[in-house]
Protein backbone atom coordinates (compact mmCIF):
# COMPACT_ATOMS: atom_id res chain seq x y z
CA UNK A 1 0.00 0.00 0.00
CA UNK A 2 2.37 2.48 -1.03
CA UNK A 3 0.81 5.87 0.81
CA UNK A 4 0.15 4.00 3.96
CA UNK A 5 3.32 2.29 4.40
CA UNK A 6 5.74 5.25 3.16
CA UNK A 7 3.78 6.95 6.13
CA UNK A 8 3.46 4.63 8.93
CA UNK A 9 7.53 4.65 8.54
CA UNK A 10 7.45 8.53 8.68
CA UNK A 11 4.89 8.21 11.41
CA UNK A 12 7.57 6.22 13.26
CA UNK A 13 10.19 8.50 12.53
CA UNK A 14 8.32 11.76 14.09
CA UNK A 15 7.27 9.36 16.66
CA UNK A 16 10.83 9.40 17.31
CA UNK A 17 12.62 12.47 17.27
CA UNK A 18 -1.83 30.03 -1.58
CA UNK A 19 -3.80 31.62 -4.24
CA UNK A 20 -6.30 34.44 -4.65
CA UNK A 21 -7.23 34.18 -8.25
CA UNK A 22 -10.98 32.49 -8.06
CA UNK A 23 -11.29 28.82 -9.24
CA UNK A 24 -13.66 27.36 -11.62
CA UNK A 25 -15.75 24.64 -10.49
CA UNK A 26 -15.74 21.09 -12.33
CA UNK A 27 -19.18 20.09 -14.62
CA UNK A 28 -21.00 17.00 -15.03
CA UNK A 29 -22.64 16.28 -18.14
CA UNK A 30 -26.42 15.58 -17.57
CA UNK A 31 -26.33 11.87 -15.83
CA UNK A 32 -27.85 9.90 -18.77
CA UNK A 33 -24.46 10.93 -20.79
CA UNK A 34 -22.46 8.67 -18.77
CA UNK A 35 -20.04 5.87 -20.45
CA UNK A 36 -19.06 2.84 -18.13
CA UNK A 37 -16.02 0.39 -19.12
CA UNK A 38 -14.61 -2.52 -17.35
CA UNK A 39 -10.87 -2.09 -16.36
CA UNK A 40 -9.69 -5.76 -17.35
CA UNK A 41 -6.90 -7.94 -16.03
CA UNK A 42 -4.23 -8.75 -18.92
CA UNK A 43 -1.95 -10.96 -17.50
CA UNK A 44 -0.10 -11.29 -13.86
CA UNK A 45 3.74 -11.55 -12.21
CA UNK A 46 4.32 -13.82 -8.86
CA UNK A 47 3.67 -17.36 -7.85
CA UNK A 48 3.48 -18.42 -4.33
CA UNK A 49 6.50 -20.58 -4.25
CA UNK A 50 9.77 -20.53 -6.14
CA UNK A 51 13.41 -18.08 -6.58
CA UNK A 52 13.24 -14.71 -6.26
CA UNK A 53 12.45 -13.25 -9.72
CA UNK A 54 9.03 -14.46 -9.64
CA UNK A 55 8.21 -14.28 -5.95
CA UNK A 56 7.80 -10.86 -3.73
CA UNK A 57 8.70 -10.36 -0.29
CA UNK A 58 6.53 -7.00 0.41
CA UNK A 59 5.12 -5.24 -3.37
CA UNK A 60 4.65 -2.05 -2.21
CA UNK A 61 5.00 0.05 -5.88
CA UNK A 62 5.06 -0.42 -9.33
CA UNK A 63 5.15 1.89 -12.39
CA UNK A 64 6.23 1.27 -16.12
CA UNK A 65 9.73 2.62 -17.13
CA UNK A 66 9.30 5.57 -19.00
CA UNK A 67 12.44 5.38 -20.93
CA UNK A 68 11.66 1.86 -22.11
CA UNK A 69 8.19 0.54 -21.32
CA UNK A 70 8.94 -2.25 -19.34
CA UNK A 71 7.40 -2.75 -15.78
CA UNK A 72 9.22 -1.77 -12.31
CA UNK A 73 8.25 -3.43 -9.12
CA UNK A 74 9.73 -1.95 -5.93
CA UNK A 75 9.82 -5.27 -3.97
CA UNK A 76 10.13 -3.97 -0.17
CA UNK A 77 10.31 -7.25 1.20
CA UNK A 78 13.69 -7.74 -0.50
CA UNK A 79 14.89 -4.43 -0.95
CA UNK A 80 14.90 -4.21 -4.30
CA UNK A 81 13.42 -3.11 -8.04
CA UNK A 82 12.74 -5.90 -10.51
CA UNK A 83 12.58 -5.26 -14.13
CA UNK A 84 10.07 -7.34 -16.49
CA UNK A 85 8.86 -6.86 -19.98
CA UNK A 86 5.36 -6.08 -20.30
CA UNK A 87 4.14 -9.32 -20.79
CA UNK A 88 5.53 -10.05 -17.25
CA UNK A 89 9.43 -11.73 -18.40
CA UNK A 90 11.30 -11.20 -15.50
CA UNK A 91 15.00 -9.55 -16.77
CA UNK A 92 16.72 -8.30 -13.85
CA UNK A 93 17.38 -7.32 -10.04
CA UNK A 94 18.02 -3.09 -9.28
CA UNK A 95 20.01 -2.81 -6.21
CA UNK A 96 20.29 -4.92 -3.07
CA UNK A 97 19.39 -4.40 0.63
CA UNK A 98 22.09 -2.40 2.58
CA UNK A 99 23.03 0.80 3.64
CA UNK A 100 26.32 0.99 0.93
CA UNK A 101 26.06 3.45 -1.88
CA UNK A 102 23.12 2.54 -4.12
CA UNK A 103 21.97 0.20 -1.90
CA UNK A 104 18.44 -0.21 -0.49
CA UNK A 105 17.09 -0.19 3.47
CA UNK A 106 13.40 -1.85 4.07
CA UNK A 107 12.75 1.43 5.11
CA UNK A 108 11.74 1.97 0.77
CA UNK A 109 8.01 2.20 -0.04
CA UNK A 110 7.66 4.39 -3.23
CA UNK A 111 9.49 5.69 -6.17
CA UNK A 112 8.94 8.18 -8.92
CA UNK A 113 10.63 9.06 -12.34
CA UNK A 114 11.69 12.05 -13.60
CA UNK A 115 14.14 13.44 -16.60
CA UNK A 116 14.68 9.97 -17.30
CA UNK A 117 16.09 8.98 -13.82
CA UNK A 118 14.52 6.98 -11.36
CA UNK A 119 14.18 7.90 -7.85
CA UNK A 120 13.31 5.66 -4.64
CA UNK A 121 12.21 6.92 -1.50
CA UNK A 122 14.51 5.52 1.05
CA UNK A 123 13.64 6.56 4.76
CA UNK A 124 16.74 5.08 6.47
CA UNK A 125 18.86 7.75 4.24
CA UNK A 126 16.71 10.88 4.42
CA UNK A 127 16.30 10.98 0.61
CA UNK A 128 16.28 9.26 -2.63
CA UNK A 129 18.67 6.38 -4.39
CA UNK A 130 19.11 7.66 -7.61
CA UNK A 131 19.13 5.14 -11.05
CA UNK A 132 19.61 6.63 -14.53
CA UNK A 133 17.65 5.81 -17.83
CA UNK A 134 19.79 2.51 -18.11
CA UNK A 135 18.87 1.80 -13.96
CA UNK A 136 22.50 2.65 -13.22
CA UNK A 137 23.07 3.96 -9.76
CA UNK A 138 24.12 7.36 -10.31
CA UNK A 139 23.67 9.26 -6.71
CA UNK A 140 21.79 9.73 -3.22
CA UNK A 141 20.08 12.53 -2.39
CA UNK A 142 19.67 12.94 1.51
CA UNK A 143 18.63 16.39 2.66
CA UNK A 144 15.87 15.33 5.15
CA UNK A 145 16.37 14.60 8.98
CA UNK A 146 12.57 14.26 9.96
CA UNK A 147 11.43 12.52 6.31
CA UNK A 148 11.98 12.53 2.77
CA UNK A 149 8.94 14.24 0.14
CA UNK A 150 5.99 11.92 -0.40
CA UNK A 151 3.84 10.76 -3.22
CA UNK A 152 6.40 12.74 -5.86
CA UNK A 153 5.00 13.50 -8.81
CA UNK A 154 7.46 14.89 -11.54
CA UNK A 155 6.24 17.65 -13.41
CA UNK A 156 9.37 19.16 -15.74
CA UNK A 157 12.79 17.84 -16.00
CA UNK A 158 14.02 19.71 -12.56
CA UNK A 159 11.29 19.75 -10.77
CA UNK A 160 8.78 17.80 -8.78
CA UNK A 161 5.59 18.38 -6.44
CA UNK A 162 5.35 16.27 -3.12
CA UNK A 163 3.08 15.88 0.25
CA UNK A 164 5.92 16.71 2.78
CA UNK A 165 4.95 16.00 6.67
CA UNK A 166 6.98 17.72 9.26
CA UNK A 167 6.65 18.71 12.95
CA UNK A 168 7.22 20.92 15.46
CA UNK A 169 6.66 21.37 19.17
CA UNK A 170 4.12 23.18 20.74
CA UNK A 171 2.70 23.77 23.85
CA UNK A 172 2.01 21.81 27.47
CA UNK A 173 3.80 18.38 26.49
CA UNK A 174 2.00 18.71 22.90
CA UNK A 175 3.60 18.75 18.99
CA UNK A 176 2.46 20.15 15.62
CA UNK A 177 2.49 17.77 12.69
CA UNK A 178 2.31 20.09 9.21
CA UNK A 179 1.04 18.63 6.02
CA UNK A 180 2.05 20.33 2.78
CA UNK A 181 2.21 20.12 -1.07
CA UNK A 182 4.91 22.41 -2.33
CA UNK A 183 7.21 21.68 -5.31
CA UNK A 184 10.52 21.10 -5.05
CA UNK A 185 13.89 21.16 -7.29
CA UNK A 186 15.63 18.54 -7.95
CA UNK A 187 18.86 17.96 -5.32
CA UNK A 188 17.41 21.25 -3.34
CA UNK A 189 16.11 20.37 0.47
CA UNK A 190 13.69 23.09 0.60
CA UNK A 191 10.39 23.72 -1.44
CA UNK A 192 9.90 26.41 -3.68
CA UNK A 193 6.44 26.71 -3.63
CA UNK A 194 3.60 25.88 -1.48
CA UNK A 195 0.14 24.59 -2.71
CA UNK A 196 -1.31 24.15 -0.23
CA UNK A 197 -0.89 23.31 4.00
CA UNK A 198 -2.58 22.73 6.76
CA UNK A 199 -1.66 21.99 10.75
CA UNK A 200 -2.81 19.55 13.88
CA UNK A 201 -1.83 19.62 17.12
CA UNK A 202 -1.52 16.28 19.07
CA UNK A 203 -1.48 15.74 22.76
CA UNK A 204 0.77 13.59 24.47
CA UNK A 205 -1.92 12.79 26.56
CA UNK A 206 -4.26 12.44 23.77
CA UNK A 207 -1.90 10.08 22.50
CA UNK A 208 -1.72 8.05 25.57
CA UNK A 209 -5.59 7.62 25.97
CA UNK A 210 -6.55 7.08 21.82
CA UNK A 211 -3.12 5.54 20.61
CA UNK A 212 -2.26 6.89 17.53
CA UNK A 213 -4.76 5.39 15.43
CA UNK A 214 -6.18 8.89 15.06
CA UNK A 215 -2.78 10.40 14.04
CA UNK A 216 -2.43 7.58 10.84
CA UNK A 217 -6.01 7.66 10.15
CA UNK A 218 -6.91 11.47 10.21
CA UNK A 219 -3.33 12.95 9.33
CA UNK A 220 -0.74 10.71 7.97
CA UNK A 221 -3.46 8.60 5.73
CA UNK A 222 -5.65 11.27 5.31
CA UNK A 223 -4.45 12.88 1.36
CA UNK A 224 -3.58 11.98 -1.76
CA UNK A 225 -1.44 13.42 -4.38
CA UNK A 226 -1.22 12.67 -8.17
CA UNK A 227 -0.66 14.61 -11.43
CA UNK A 228 1.58 15.41 -14.36
CA UNK A 229 3.49 18.34 -15.91
CA UNK A 230 0.19 20.03 -16.86
CA UNK A 231 -1.52 20.22 -13.57
CA UNK A 232 -1.21 18.47 -9.64
CA UNK A 233 -3.84 17.27 -7.77
CA UNK A 234 -4.51 16.64 -4.68
CA UNK A 235 -7.57 15.08 -2.62
CA UNK A 236 -8.09 14.92 1.21
CA UNK A 237 -9.32 11.20 2.39
CA UNK A 238 -12.43 11.95 3.72
CA UNK A 239 -15.67 10.00 4.57
CA UNK A 240 -17.95 12.86 4.36
CA UNK A 241 -16.65 14.49 0.87
CA UNK A 242 -15.13 13.79 -2.08
CA UNK A 243 -12.89 16.97 -3.38
CA UNK A 244 -10.39 17.39 -6.01
CA UNK A 245 -8.38 20.05 -6.02
CA UNK A 246 -6.34 20.63 -9.08
CA UNK A 247 -2.90 23.03 -9.24
CA UNK A 248 -1.24 24.77 -12.39
CA UNK A 249 2.61 24.15 -11.58
CA UNK A 250 2.94 27.83 -11.21
CA UNK A 251 0.89 27.20 -7.92
CA UNK A 252 -2.31 28.98 -8.92
CA UNK A 253 -5.49 26.77 -8.62
CA UNK A 254 -6.86 25.46 -11.97
CA UNK A 255 -10.15 23.92 -10.70
CA UNK A 256 -12.01 21.97 -8.09
CA UNK A 257 -14.05 19.03 -8.56
CA UNK A 258 -17.14 18.01 -6.06
CA UNK A 259 -19.22 15.03 -5.97
CA UNK A 260 -22.09 14.62 -3.01
CA UNK A 261 -22.06 11.11 -2.06
CA UNK A 262 -23.78 9.35 1.27
CA UNK A 263 -21.00 8.50 3.38
CA UNK A 264 -20.73 4.16 3.29
CA UNK A 265 -19.88 2.04 6.12
CA UNK A 266 -17.46 -0.40 6.49
CA UNK A 267 -18.87 -3.86 6.97
CA UNK A 268 -17.20 -5.56 10.17
CA UNK A 269 -15.07 -8.54 7.87
CA UNK A 270 -13.54 -5.08 6.10
CA UNK A 271 -12.89 -3.36 9.59
CA UNK A 272 -11.42 -6.85 10.79
CA UNK A 273 -9.28 -7.46 7.73
CA UNK A 274 -7.64 -3.85 8.07
CA UNK A 275 -7.58 -3.94 11.54
CA UNK A 276 -5.00 -7.11 11.36
CA UNK A 277 -3.26 -6.09 8.10
CA UNK A 278 -2.12 -3.20 9.49
CA UNK A 279 -1.27 -4.27 12.70
CA UNK A 280 0.52 -7.48 11.14
CA UNK A 281 2.53 -4.44 9.54
CA UNK A 282 3.44 -2.74 12.26
CA UNK A 283 4.86 -6.10 14.18
CA UNK A 284 6.98 -6.71 10.82
CA UNK A 285 8.40 -2.99 11.52
CA UNK A 286 8.64 -3.04 15.32
CA UNK A 287 6.94 0.44 15.12
CA UNK A 288 7.18 0.75 19.01
CA UNK A 289 3.07 1.93 20.56
CA UNK A 290 1.89 1.43 16.90
CA UNK A 291 1.26 -2.21 17.60
CA UNK A 292 -3.11 -2.00 17.82
CA UNK A 293 -4.94 0.02 15.20
CA UNK A 294 -8.34 0.68 14.87
CA UNK A 295 -9.45 1.87 11.14
CA UNK A 296 -12.07 4.41 10.69
CA UNK A 297 -16.05 3.21 10.84
CA UNK A 298 -16.19 4.83 7.33
CA UNK A 299 -14.63 4.36 3.98
CA UNK A 300 -13.20 7.70 2.51
CA UNK A 301 -14.63 9.46 -0.79
CA UNK A 302 -11.89 9.16 -2.54
CA UNK A 303 -9.11 6.86 -2.37
CA UNK A 304 -6.54 7.75 -5.38
CA UNK A 305 -5.91 10.40 -7.91
CA UNK A 306 -3.86 10.46 -10.71
CA UNK A 307 -3.27 11.26 -14.50
CA UNK A 308 -3.55 8.15 -16.48
CA UNK A 309 -4.23 6.99 -20.34
CA UNK A 310 -5.10 9.70 -22.63
CA UNK A 311 -4.11 12.50 -20.01
CA UNK A 312 -7.13 12.17 -18.55
CA UNK A 313 -8.05 12.64 -14.42
CA UNK A 314 -8.69 9.49 -12.81
CA UNK A 315 -10.47 9.82 -9.26
CA UNK A 316 -10.85 6.11 -7.29
CA UNK A 317 -13.70 6.41 -5.25
CA UNK A 318 -13.37 4.64 -1.53
CA UNK A 319 -17.40 3.89 -1.71
CA UNK A 320 -17.30 1.23 -3.54
CA UNK A 321 -16.43 -2.36 -2.90
CA UNK A 322 -15.29 -3.14 -6.37
CA UNK A 323 -12.42 -0.30 -7.37
CA UNK A 324 -14.30 2.51 -8.98
CA UNK A 325 -12.61 5.34 -11.03
CA UNK A 326 -14.37 8.70 -12.20
CA UNK A 327 -12.54 9.72 -15.28
CA UNK A 328 -12.45 13.30 -16.08
CA UNK A 329 -10.61 15.43 -18.80
CA UNK A 330 -8.27 18.04 -17.93
CA UNK A 331 -10.65 21.05 -17.32
CA UNK A 332 -12.46 18.95 -14.97
CA UNK A 333 -15.70 17.14 -16.97
CA UNK A 334 -16.56 14.18 -16.08
CA UNK A 335 -16.63 11.68 -19.09
CA UNK A 336 -17.48 8.48 -17.65
CA UNK A 337 -16.33 5.62 -15.26
CA UNK A 338 -13.96 2.66 -14.96
CA UNK A 339 -14.69 -0.36 -13.17
CA UNK A 340 -12.15 -3.03 -12.20
CA UNK A 341 -13.17 -6.07 -12.32
CA UNK A 342 -12.18 -7.60 -8.96
CA UNK A 343 -13.83 -6.84 -5.59
CA UNK A 344 -11.72 -5.97 -2.38
CA UNK A 345 -10.26 -3.17 0.08
CA UNK A 346 -6.42 -3.84 -0.36
CA UNK A 347 -6.54 -3.29 -3.74
CA UNK A 348 -3.51 -0.63 -5.01
CA UNK A 349 -3.10 1.17 -8.64
CA UNK A 350 -0.77 2.46 -10.43
CA UNK A 351 -1.46 4.43 -13.09
CA UNK A 352 0.06 6.76 -15.44
CA UNK A 353 -0.34 7.91 -19.36
CA UNK A 354 1.61 4.53 -20.03
CA UNK A 355 -1.16 1.91 -18.12
CA UNK A 356 -2.64 0.96 -15.46
CA UNK A 357 -1.02 -1.87 -12.85
CA UNK A 358 -2.45 -3.16 -9.84
CA UNK A 359 -2.15 -5.51 -6.95
CA UNK A 360 -3.34 -6.25 -3.21
CA UNK A 361 -1.68 -5.57 -0.06
CA UNK A 362 -3.58 -8.43 1.64
CA UNK A 363 -4.76 -10.84 -1.21
CA UNK A 364 -6.70 -13.79 -0.38
CA UNK A 365 -4.43 -16.00 -1.73
CA UNK A 366 -1.75 -15.50 0.72
CA UNK A 367 1.09 -14.08 -1.87
CA UNK A 368 0.87 -10.66 -4.12
CA UNK A 369 1.08 -10.68 -7.72
CA UNK A 370 1.56 -7.75 -9.68
CA UNK A 371 -1.45 -7.52 -12.81
CA UNK A 372 -1.27 -5.66 -16.10
CA UNK A 373 -4.67 -3.90 -16.73
CA UNK A 374 -5.97 -3.19 -20.02
CA UNK A 375 -7.45 0.60 -19.75
CA UNK A 376 -9.89 0.64 -22.72
CA UNK A 377 -10.80 3.28 -25.24
CA UNK A 378 -10.92 6.54 -24.25
CA UNK A 379 -14.28 8.06 -23.80
CA UNK A 380 -15.21 10.66 -26.19
CA UNK A 381 -16.03 14.37 -24.71
CA UNK A 382 -19.11 15.61 -24.37
CA UNK A 383 -20.74 18.44 -25.85
CA UNK A 384 -24.31 18.36 -24.26
CA UNK A 385 -24.72 21.14 -22.10
CA UNK A 386 -22.93 20.60 -18.09
CA UNK A 387 -23.80 21.88 -14.51
CA UNK A 388 -22.27 22.76 -11.91
CA UNK A 389 -21.17 19.80 -9.69
CA UNK A 390 -23.78 19.69 -6.91
CA UNK A 391 -25.73 16.54 -7.40
CA UNK A 392 -25.90 12.92 -5.73
CA UNK A 393 -24.00 10.81 -8.29
CA UNK A 394 -23.54 7.57 -8.32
Amino acid sequence: MKTILCSLIALSILLTAACEQETPVAELPATGAIQTDTLRILCSIGEELGDSTNTFGILSDAEYHEPTGNILVLDSGRSCLKEYTPDGEYIRQISRQGDGPGELSVASFEFFQMNGKTLVNNMNKQGFVVFDDSLNYVEEIQHWTQNPPLQCIAISDSTFAAYKPDFAEGDDQSFILYRRLAIFTYDTAEYDTVLWSDSTEFTMAHLIANGTSDMINDFLLGLTVGGSSEIILLSLCESEEYTVIGFNPDGSEALTIIIDLEPVAKTEEEIADEKAYMEGFFNQMGAQGMQEFNPEPYRDMVKKVAIGPYSTIWVQRGTSERPLFDIYDLDGILLGHKVFQETGWSWQFSISEQGILAWEDDPELGYQQLYTVDCGEPFSSHSSETRQVSLLHQ
